[in-house]
């Protein structure tokens, strides 16, 4: 590891992930559903995020919100070269990224022109139980510096008490990849194969431990690029929420709720005879402790805000009302069952079909829903509850009102990372300007966006019947055959082969662009 990373790994760059929970629109709704004001981001606003990475989810936002300042902090040169590189092929003027340290910032600050009066919004996502007590002190003293009051942290951490069980596990690969020196990615996958053989030999800690062979088994079909930085890290620690609530008072910021929507709701997260003892806790610290017991928290998805102020539940009811919202998958696939941490939660049919046709079929406000004769037996809170989990579940979204401006510098990112989908197939999310979010798109899926993004037809949205099914097949079946990949037949088995693929998908692609162009142009992809 070099002397500049202070314990974290940085040979290999991270995933080139984004994450809808730092959106500005998704944070702004996760308070207002918790009763809290959001900061203004409908007017000029300021982002910063800290430890950005490959910069794809800051890039993202700056493309779908062109009235809001962003920057990129990260320490590792080759992130910042590669999220300014993206940046500036899709021609993005209000993002900028500075390769420094949280320390040097703490000390130095930012230009004027990036941190001016100071930002709406800073975000941190998994970094925080990653770097040293000296970096999350650093942290702290940003926030305290360069938040505005009223502004808003994400932040989200590996938590106690689910991941106690595990913590031998990352200090022994750590040891292992200490004695085995290497390129992290490959000291990962030496220590997991000797962690494996200590397992099937009978170790006493997998023996008596059944959620650390679990572990294991999931690992290996996970990302090395995110295995290393998660696992090869001196200052790897898991945190209670107790602890960062206590860091984060120094900078006057106050909980205020979690970003991972369900667990904000006690009934679909949270035991009925956990609820009781819950009850009897006054301090909202201890019972955020006592919460992540009753649930084994694994991982938690923080918001705090600077000078934290309730809204009067008129005025949060209001504001919910205005919000429109639209259906990010196909209609066909919507789900009236929703994961809960409890399990899942079907909703009543009665409820929930008429609500997924009107998403389908525009971008109703949540006032116009609840207007809707259908809802007339059921009251707002249900209402909003339930469209509460149709975005946790990734089914739908609040609208952002994206300009023009944001239209056309999603579409810019968009081809540019569409272009470079035919060749890393790491790539998975495109910017959504309707909703101002990353949307994820997996294996062909992906590749047919590719191919709509930067075929003839990319300067107005495809219409399906002017398509040429075959020039679309033939770049999918290219670059599958590129990655070494194939598609299905009918009966399951693998079709290889350029020709071959492209035969297949000729008659796959109809049906696959039937149900998902509607929901690829819902959400401004197209």
């Amino acid at each position: 590891m070099s002397g500049w990373s202070d314990g974290y790994n940085a040979d290999i760059a991270y995933t080139h992930g984004a994450y809808r929970e730092l959106a500005p629109g998704y944070l702004s709704y996760v308070c207002l559903l918790n009763g809290i004001r959001p900061p203004r981001t409908d007017r000029p606003f300021r982002y910063c995020e800290l430890g950005c990475g490959q910069g794809m989810t800051l890039n993202i936002l700056a493309a779908t919100h062109p009235q809001g300042r962003f920057t990129g902090i990260d320490f590792n040169p080759l992130h910042i070269a590669g999220a300014r590189r993206m940046a500036e092929e899709a021609e993005l003027s209000n993002v900028a990224f500075h390769e420094r340290s949280f320390q040097q910032i703490a000390a130095d600050g930012l230009p004027a022109e990036d941190a001016g009066d100071g930002f709406d919004i800073i975000a941190l996502h998994g970094v925080y139980s990653w770097i040293s007590p000296e970096n999350r002190q650093a942290v702290v003293d940003i926030l305290e510096r360069m938040l505005k009051p009223g502004g808003l942290v994400y932040l989200s951490y590996n938590s106690q008490p689910g991941w106690a069980p595990l913590m031998p596990l990352q200090k022994l690969i750590l040891a292992h990849a200490a004695a085995n020196p290497g390129r992290s990615d490959r000291q990962f996958d030496a220590a997991l194969g000797f962690l494996n053989r200590l397992s099937e030999a009978g170790a006493g800690y997998f023996a008596v431990n059944g959620a650390a062979g679990q572990h294991l088994g999931m690992m290996a079909g996970q990302d090395r690029r995110y295995l290393s930085h998660e696992y090869l890290n001196s200052h790897w620690e898991p945190l209670g929420h107790a602890q960062v609530a206590q860091d984060l008072a120094r900078a006057k910021l106050g909980y205020a709720g979690s970003a991972t929507i369900p667990q904000n709701f006690d009934d679909l997260a949270v035991r009925a005879e956990l609820r009781a003892i819950l009850a009897e806790i006054a301090d909202p610290t201890l019972a955020q402790t006592v919460r992540d017991f009753a649930v084994n928290q694994v991982f938690r998805r923080d918001v705090f805000v600077r000078g934290l102020e309730s809204m009067p539940p008129a005025e949060t009811e209001a504001a919910l009302r205005r919000l429109r919202f639209t259906l990010l998958v196909p209609r066909e696939d919507a789900s009236l069952a929703i994961p809960v941490p409890l399990g899942e939660l079907r909703h009543d049919p009665s409820l929930g079909l008429p609500i997924l046709d009107a998403l389908a079929a525009g971008t109703p406000s949540l006032g116009e829903i609840a207007a809707m004769p259908e809802m007339a037996r059921h009251d707002f809170g249900t209402l909003s509850r339930f469209l509460a989990l149709l975005v946790s579940s990734n089914q739908a979204h609040p609208l952002v009102g994206a300009p023009e401006e944001g239209r056309a510098a999603a579409g810019r990112l968009n081809r540019v990372v569409a272009r470079r989908m035919g060749l890393d197939e790491s790539l998975f999310h495109l910017a959504a300007p309707v909703v101002g979010l990353g949307v994820a798109a997996d294996s062909l899926d992906r590749l047919v966006l590719a191919g709509l993004l930067t075929g003839e037809w990319d300067s107005q949205p495809p219409d399906i019947q002017a398509l040429d099914i075959q020039a679309l097949g033939a770049f999918v079946a290219g670059t599958l055959e590129g990655f070494g990949r194939s598609v299905l037949a009918e009966d399951g088995s693998p079709v290889t082969g350029r020709e071959a693929m492209r035969d297949r998908l000729a008659v796959v692609l109809p049906d696959l662009l039937n149900r998902k162009l509607p929901a690829w142009r819902r959400a401004g992809l197209l």
